[in-house]
């Protein structure tokens, strides 16, 4: 007499698996188990499962737990290199670090240094000075003729009518001019670090330099106490 209790066949155990795994949950070890028991024990004795599908189903079962093991350590390995860029980080408030964007922290008849990277040199450049917080025009100078390669720029802290300016948030910004043609370059300027944060977008720390500007951890080209 044949046994006519419910039983799994490969392919049925196939189509299982697949929409187990597309479903919310995955199949986990228990469950696998208890699945391949059921299988094993009502199977039809008239075609009953190979070797080869049974191994197979092993490998299969095998690999999963391998992956899930493998991400759980990249998981890990992940938390730990980003609680070790935020002690890094936190070094580096209060500190000055150089970016480009030309904001700073200056005024005060205190001098303040900013650079620009000429790949052809420049007849003349303009060196402006705006307030970050009201983008009024504090500072312009009009400088000579600048080599190829890095060139330093600098402000004295002072409006163009030589009185102080307040101490705060400034915006350097240069326009080069070449062969009768201005363009505006980017200017590298020191900004101090109020803060820190992680940045799970770009999945890297990103530093607070003031007026709600955020910069990446990698746009930091020199750091300076």
């Amino acid at each position: 007499m044949i046994d006519t209790t419910p039983f799994l066949t490969s392919g049925q155990y196939s189509e299982h698996q697949k929409s187990s795994s597309m479903g919310q949950d995955d199949l986990g070890r228990d469950a696998f188990l208890t699945l391949l028991t059921t299988q094993l024990t009502n199977q039809n004795p008239l075609e009953p499962m190979d070797n080869e599908a049974f191994v197979a189903q092993l490998a299969q079962f095998s690999t999963v737990e391998g992956i899930k093991g493998m991400q759980g350590s990249l998981e890990d390995m992940a938390s730990g290199m980003r609680q070790e860029q935020m002690m890094s980080g936190a070094n580096l408030v209060g500190k000055k670090v150089a970016v480009q964007g030309g904001l700073f922290t200056g005024g005060n008849g205190q001098p303040s240094q900013g650079s620009i990277n000429l790949p052809v040199g420049a007849d003349s450049i303009v060196v402006s000075v705006y307030d970050a917080q009201t983008g009024d025009l504090i500072f312009r100078e009009t400088q000579g003729s600048k080599m190829p390669g890095n060139n330093e720029l600098s402000w004295n802290g002072e409006h163009t009518d030589g009185s102080p300016a307040p101490e705060g948030s400034y915006v350097m910004t240069a326009n080069v001019v070449k062969d009768g043609n201005s363009q505006t370059a980017a200017v590298t300027t020191f900004a101090t670090v109020n803060s820190v944060k992680w940045n799970p977008s770009t999945q890297q720390l990103s530093l607070d330099i003031g007026n709600g500007t955020y910069v990446p951890l990698s746009a930091v080209e020199a750091i300076s106490g």
